[in-house]
């Protein structure tokens, strides 16, 4: 098996690059992604259009929460997306590339961070890719990398902030990195809030597992991780408009959500969903336990504070999330790097102690190559097909082609749902169109099934909706 760390070190990247490719292009190239996904994408592509701004983004007439602008999350992705919709278009492919984008430097960054804490080991350097087979391989990680998830753009900065930390912790004279570091972790939180600010905990995680002790040292490298956020933040709050913009999203919806719009009735559900995120990494490390039980013990212990500090560091990007009850799976998604680096470093001693094997050296890398091959094809196939809410997505194509762009539509009261973003958040993305129950516009939109009373003055469009009625105000009225 040496030759699986060496010779054949290639191939196994190209295997390991066409699973995470299998578990998420296949379906990141269908057109329709999960809602809250379509939500972002339409905030940021109404805003490089000029409905919206960086600090004060759009979603629809209504917005949420009557609030006049859009303040789910800070405003970073929002402003990073809509340059790219100016510079490519308006095409679905612009938030799918991002997206593929931000997969690509998460494979990056996990891979030179591993390189970076085993670079006096090559043996195990030439393991950069076994950090990544095990991150993707937690279910909501490739889930989230299959939808235009905000989580997916955090991550990269806390990966950046954390490999900056570990390159300045092992220099004397390093301030410049750790003021770099904190610069990233502003940005992670300006991405999506509290959750960014999780490595703040490097330096006290790397002095207790590494020295057992919390010196004056790391308090002062904690001390800047957390001084520059609040600096900027704090420079930010001068200006009247980030001032109001940032008060709004505090104020209105972090304290709002947290008091009031509760996910789950367990305080414990992010743990909970953890461990079962968790269970083939559980069975695979018992496994490898079991059939090493006579050098299990000491093969641990050659990597067990490498597995110990990015385990701790995993798990405070999710333990923290348990102090509200608005948890969500994908919230996790910024902390499965370290957990992935942590089952690494676990594994990485029982890998390739036995001989080489010609067989094996012969076949891989044609079966790399046809594995590579089949995935990308399997992924074009894919193109033009929609991977959820097929009737749905057919007819907001069909009522964009009716509707004007940026108009509202009229909806009867009982089936609007401000946080239902699956049919308003369509017709945002794709034509800039709102829905509304409180005002009669030109256009009334109503379920087929449903038994409303159609306002008086509009009339059937007679177009061949699959999910609903379409109905136009008469001139006569």
């Amino acid at each position: 098996m040496e030759s699986l760390k060496t010779d054949n070190n290639t191939s196994i990247w190209i295997l390991v690059i066409s699973l995470v490719f299998g578990l998420t292009l296949p379906f990141l190239i269908q057109d329709a992604m999960f809602q809250d996904a379509v939500l972002y994408s339409g905030v940021a592509h109404n805003q490089s259009v000029g409905f919206g701004t960086f600090w004060f983004p759009q979603y629809s007439t209504l917005n949420l929460e009557g609030l006049p602008s859009f303040h789910e999350q800070p405003p970073l992705v929002f402003g990073i997306l809509s340059v790219c919709y100016k510079i490519f278009g308006s095409s679905i492919y612009v938030e799918r590339g991002y997206t593929f984008l931000m997969l690509l430097l998460h494979i990056f960054l996990i891979s030179t961070l591993w390189k970076e804490v085993y670079k006096n080991n090559p043996p195990y350097q030439k393991l950069s890719w076994l950090p990544v087979l095990l991150w993707i391989l937690f279910p909501v990680c490739f889930w989230s990398f299959r939808n235009n998830m905000i989580e997916n753009t955090m991550s990269v900065f806390i990966l950046s902030s954390v490999l900056v930390s570990y390159k300045a912790i092992q220099k004397e004279k390093s301030i410049w990195m750790w003021l770099l570091s904190g610069t990233l972790i502003f940005l992670a939180s300006f991405s999506k809030g509290l959750p960014g600010l999780f490595p703040i905990t490097f330096p006290i995680i790397y002095g207790l597992v590494y020295h057992k002790r919390i010196n004056s040292k790391y308090i002062f490298y904690t001390f800047l991780l957390i001084i520059i956020p609040v600096i900027i933040y704090g420079i930010l709050l001068l200006f009247p408009e980030p001032r109001e913009s940032l008060s709004i999203y505090f104020y209105e919806r972090l304290l709002k959500r947290v008091s009031e719009m509760p996910t789950t009735p367990n305080r414990f559900e992010s743990i909970i969903r953890l461990f079962f995120e968790s269970i083939p990494f559980l069975i695979l490390l018992f496994l490898v336990m079991l059939f090493n039980v006579k050098k299990g013990i000491n093969k641990i212990l050659i990597t067990k504070n490498e597995f110990l500090f990015f385990f701790l560091l995993g798990l405070c990007g999710i333990i923290p999330l348990m102090l509200t009850m608005v948890q969500k799976g994908w919230y996790m998604v910024p902390a499965f790097p370290y957990l992935g680096i942590a089952f690494a470093s676990f594994i990485a001693p029982f890998i390739g102690s036995g001989g080489k094997n010609n067989l094996i050296t012969k076949y891989l890398f044609p079966t790399a190559i046809l594995t590579f091959s089949g995935v990308l094809i399997c992924t074009l196939l894919q193109t033009g097909k929609i991977s959820r809410e097929k009737e749905t997505l057919s007819d907001v194509y069909k009522i964009g082609q009716v509707v004007p762009k940026f108009s509202t539509l009229t909806v009867p009261e009982d089936q609007y749902d401000q946080y239902n973003f699956i049919l308003q958040g369509f017709l945002v993305r794709y034509f800039h169109i709102s829905i509304s129950p409180y005002k009669e516009y030109d256009y009334f939109l109503t379920e087929k099934d449903s038994r409303i009373m159609i306002p008086r003055g509009y009339v059937n469009t007679d177009i061949p909706l699959e999910k609903y009625y379409l109905y136009k105000r008469s001139t006569q009225y």
